[in-house]
């Protein structure tokens, strides 16, 4: 008898169960929910009910929040899927994560305490409050714009990703005191021009705060769309995630209860109006944007069609994630690609402001434990550190220039072998006429022009591992170019290198070039590695046909191993700088 009321008591407690999650579901609740899937192509199925995803990490299902409405369709679309939790009203914001009143104090503060090397600023006001967006500059010369490379780092574009903010401020907090104290911290911020924004959604944070978790899982801000006057949950709020202006229109949802309404226009919302004008004003080489949860590196974009930068892409979001522990256990974050579809900040900064900006969605959950969520912020900070070290190269620097008055010049830099026209032309900035261009190592042509100025095309510029090749250029303009020197600058660009022959060689080889106009020449032969290996030319030369020899010996005279090596002839003149690169064999 005793098992009969075992099995009767679990029957009631379970049918209680049904009943509270019935219930639950009944008034509208949202909750989280699994969908099965056989393969990420089922998604695609999905993607005009525009789903709030817990994650955009894929494993066997995909883990979203829904009303009951949103899972009744999905259901009704023959997918498997299994309610796993409703949100916690019970918790309290946990002291470790930062109020906004805390994030402004911790900033100035900061700022008060390493004056020489930090600015703050505040980039805009959010949409409905008017809360200030506030953002550290940190630099050697911070108050000035320099002729250095910028990154960014921001967090909270979601009201219930406080990770996203914490690990902002960990980065912060650890540049900062390690200046002086860390050799590559003190190169890194004497050498580049680093922003961070902590939190991008000050208003949808506050109302996370203020109402002690009591709707955990709001993420928009608090744009009152209806214009009643009163913040409702239900129906108020922009995902600012999703009102950046790339592929606006077809992606996010266009209801306004929705939890990814993309807001009225893109750039509505003052949020990512902050954020785009900084990005065009700074011309951003790299970023993260972070996020939770998932603990994964999202890059852009899927594989078909692939991204025109996606081998880089691919090996830097490769290096961030190695250097991510997963707090849940089990290695390191997981590099993963995802769509431009939604309007995301990523997709905007690659396609329309030039900069290689990353996902990190960190933790495995909203909100952790605070003392969790600490650390996960300072497993974070390594990640972060790559693109410091990364911004350096390899890839193409240089400034471009008025070659009659010296003045600097916003010109077009294309790169031939990867130009894409769905991508906004990368240029140089207006302040120096500085442009950075990160590559995979290699071999390209490179495309500068400018209205009204000659277009200059140089081939074959080598750009070696572990630096930045430096390509000055200076445009004539039309009438310039054609009133005084414009056949000698077509001249310049068409200087010959040869290849070298016999190729492959054992004992000596000849390399031929040819120099239309008269120039100043070096000829160096470099080694897989972008080392120099031998200078075999460095010298002023008039217009004609030149030949050297090399036999596989480096600057010291000693003998070479076999390898493939590289050989540049860069020429240097009134008018511009051109180099060409040959391959190389030595066979011993």
């Amino acid at each position: 008898m005793r098992v009969n009321y075992k099995i009767a008591a679990t029957l009631f407690t379970l049918l209680v169960l049904i009943v509270e999650v019935s219930s639950q579901i009944e008034t509208g609740q949202r909750m989280l929910v699994h969908i099965y899937l056989e393969d990420k192509a089922d998604l695609q199925r999905l993607d005009d009910l525009a789903l709030d995803f817990a994650t955009s990490k894929i494993d066997g299902f995909a883990e979203v929040i829904v009303t009951r409405s949103e899972l009744d369709e999905i259901k009704r679309r023959g997918f498997f899927s299994e309610v796993k939790a409703f949100p916690d009203r019970s918790n309290l914001v946990d002291p470790e994560y930062h109020t906004y009143a805390e994030v402004l104090i911790l900033m100035d503060s900061l700022a008060n305490v390493f004056p020489d090397i930090t600015k703050l600023d505040t980039i805009g006001v959010s949409h409905e409050l008017g809360l200030a967006i506030p953002a550290m500059k940190i630099s050697d010369n911070p108050d000035v714009e320099e002729d250095e490379p910028a990154i960014l780092y921001d967090g909270l574009h979601h009201a219930r990703e406080p990770v996203s903010m914490e690990t902002c401020l960990a980065i912060m907090e650890y540049l900062l005191t390690n200046y002086n104290v860390d050799t590559n911290i003190t190169n890194w911020i004497d050498n580049t021009e680093i922003w961070i924004i902590p939190i991008l959604n000050p208003d949808g944070w506050k109302y996370i705060i203020e109402e002690n978790l009591s709707d955990p899982w709001w993420r928009k801000n608090q744009r009152d769309n209806n214009q009643n006057g009163i913040f409702d949950p239900d129906y108020d709020g922009v995902d600012i995630n999703r009102n950046y202006d790339f592929n606006w229109s077809i992606g996010g949802s266009g209801d306004p209860s929705s939890w990814t309404y993309r807001g009225p226009a893109p750039f509505s919302e003052n949020e990512a109006q902050a954020k785009r004008n900084l990005a065009l004003s700074q011309k951003f080489v790299l970023s993260i944007s972070y996020h939770s949860h998932g603990e994964i590196v999202i890059y852009s974009w899927s594989d078909v069609p692939p991204a025109p930068d996606q081998q880089l892409i691919i090996h830097i979001a490769n290096s961030i994630a190695a250097g991510i522990p997963k707090f849940s256990g089990g290695g390191y974050y997981d590099p993963t690609p995802s769509n431009c579809t939604n309007g995301f900040s990523r997709c905007w900064m690659y396609a329309v402001a030039g900069t290689l900006e990353f996902t990190v969605e960190t933790a495995p959950e909203f909100v952790p434990p605070g003392p969790d969520g600490a650390q996960i912020a300072q497993d974070n900070i390594n990640g972060a550190l790559h693109l410091l070290d990364r911004v350096s190269g390899p890839g193409l620097t240089g400034h471009i220039t008025d070659a009659s008055t010296g003045e600097p010049l916003s010109a077009t830099v294309k790169i031939l072998e990867i130009y894409d026209p769905v991508l906004t032309p990368r240029t140089s900035d207006e302040l120096y006429g500085r442009y950075f261009r990160l590559l995979i190592p290699g071999i390209y042509s490179v495309e500068f022009s400018r209205e009204g100025y000659s277009t200059v095309t140089v081939n074959d510029v080598f750009v070696p591992y572990g630096s930045l090749t430096q390509l000055d250029i200076q445009l004539d303009s039309i009438m310039t170019a054609v009133k005084d020197h414009g056949l000698n600058l077509i001249a310049a660009n068409n200087s010959v290198l040869i290849q070298n022959y016999p190729n492959p060689f054992c004992s000596q080889t000849v390399i031929g070039y040819q120099l239309p106009i008269n120039s100043k020449v070096s000829l160096t032969v470099y080694n897989c590695l972008g080392e120099e290996i031998r200078k075999l030319v460095d010298d002023e030369l008039k217009a004609g046909d030149y030949s050297v020899i090399w036999d596989g010996t480096d600057n010291s005279g000693s003998d070479l191993n076999s390898g493939f090596y590289i050989y540049t002839l860069e020429i240097k003149n009134n008018f511009m700088v051109s180099k060409k690169s040959k391959k190389i064999l030595l066979l011993r």
